[in-house]
């Protein structure tokens, strides 16, 4: 009777092995069929180093702006946070950093995250139209926690350091 048992917990534990072993080989399938469909993204035209695939658009502007933006967002850095804009292209970049400097008094936690659905781009000028949702603890007790979720559209150029973001709609989502 013993060895039946043992038999048939061996049995259940390799089919659900098996199982989820054909999930996870069903997840990456359908990773790549989502990303087949994210949109049109070119490749960039910048050499890449021995034996590497060069960036696609959209990896250049993940690792160059989002990753970077989101991590300053939720250290609560705005020094990290403006480093991602290009000072110059900007407009009316001076009231924007104060508007993220404002936005960092009144909050302490912050949780930022996103999910890129487009990128294109000609040129030196990008596109990113990226799903943003963030969830901000005030400094204040007696307030509610705020939470905004938007599809943000974000202009971008390339410049000597990677590329930098020049503006964003809607505007208004750090001001308090």
């Amino acid at each position: 009777m013993h060895g039946t048992c043992y038999l048939i917990l061996t049995l259940k534990r390799l089919c659900c092995f098996t199982l989820l072993l054909f999930l996870l080989a069903g997840s990456t399938a359908h990773q790549l069929v989502a990303q087949d469909r994210e949109g049109p993204v070119t490749e960039s035209n910048e050499p890449a180093p021995s034996g590497q695939q060069p960036l696609t658009v959209t990896e250049q502007v993940i690792r160059d702006v989002l990753e970077p933006l989101q991590r300053g967002i939720e250290e609560h850095d705005p020094a990290k946070v403006l480093d991602v804009f290009n000072h110059e292209q900007t407009p009316d970049y001076a009231r924007f950093r104060d508007h993220v400097r404002a936005f960092f008094s009144e909050y302490e936690t912050i949780r930022f995250r996103y999910r890129v659905l487009q990128v294109t781009s000609e040129k030196d000028t990008a596109f990113a139209i990226a799903e943003v949702d963030m969830a901000a603890k005030p400094m204040d007790e007696t307030r509610l926690e705020v939470r905004r979720s938007t599809q943000m559209r974000f202009e971008l150029k390339l410049g000597s350091k990677g590329w930098k973001l020049v503006g964003f709609k809607p505007g208004d989502f750090f001001t308090l």
